[in-house]
């Protein structure tokens, strides 16, 4: 008797593979896997992984850090790509569930990625990646192509920059504030005069200073 996937994982995967395996039994393909199937009490394990290994279509690698590091994984995965060495057969499928250097293992397999997804995602993923179709989408995909933005007629094409508004108010002000001086000057040296020629100051060098930034902003 065939079965469809033979599940293999490293131990600290064991979670990932048995929720993989629920996923594909749902879908009603067969599934082994070695925690539900190799350690019935009795058994012999090693022997029941090897007729498995034989009896399956296709294996599911249970890719992360930990099963690049065993060696009894390795050896599983191993079996089949020497029967299928070019990947045409599409009988090893990576799929990953933590990040792993994809060079590192499993040649140029492309992998199914499931970490980083929701549970829902996750599942969609996995059940379209053992279906062994093609990856065309069921909707006609939107016009690629692009026209170019129609500005309103009499609409300028971009406003006005918040810092370029401030710093025509300040000139504005600035004017404003000379010509006033100007005007109201006495010239007899008071603390009128004072009081508005060290205002003019300050706010000449505010002016200069914000002036300096707006044009290291823009240009």
């Amino acid at each position: 008797m065939t079965v469809d996937f033979f599940i293999s994982y490293a131990d600290d995967d064991l979670s990932w593979a048995e929720w993989i395996g629920w996923q594909l039994e749902n879908e009603g393909y067969t599934v082994r896997l070695g925690a539900w199937d190799h350690e019935i009490a009795g058994g012999n394990s090693v022997l029941a992984r090897d007729r498995d290994l034989q009896v399956a279509k296709r294996l599911i690698a249970v890719v992360s850090p930990s099963y690049r590091l065993s060696p009894q994984s390795n050896a599983e995965w191993s079996s089949f790509l020497r029967d299928d060495p070019s990947g045409e057969g599409l009988t090893v499928v990576p799929v990953q569930v933590e990040p792993v250097s994809r060079s590192a293992l499993l040649g140029n397999l492309t992998p199914v990625v499931l970490h980083g997804m929701s549970e829902k995602q996750a599942a969609a993923v996995l059940k379209t990646a053992v279906t062994r179709t093609r990856l065309k989408p069921s909707r006609e995909p939107g016009f690629p192509g692009r026209i170019a933005p129609q500005f309103p007629r009499g609409a300028a094409a971009t406003s006005m920059r918040a810092d370029t508004k401030f710093l025509l108010v300040l000139l504005l002000f600035d004017g404003a504030f000379f010509l006033y001086g100007a005007t109201s000057y006495s010239g007899d040296g008071g603390s009128a005069d004072l009081k508005r020629a060290i205002i003019a100051i300050v706010a000449f060098v505010f002016t200069v200073g914000t002036f300096k930034r707006w044009f290291k902003r823009r240009f």
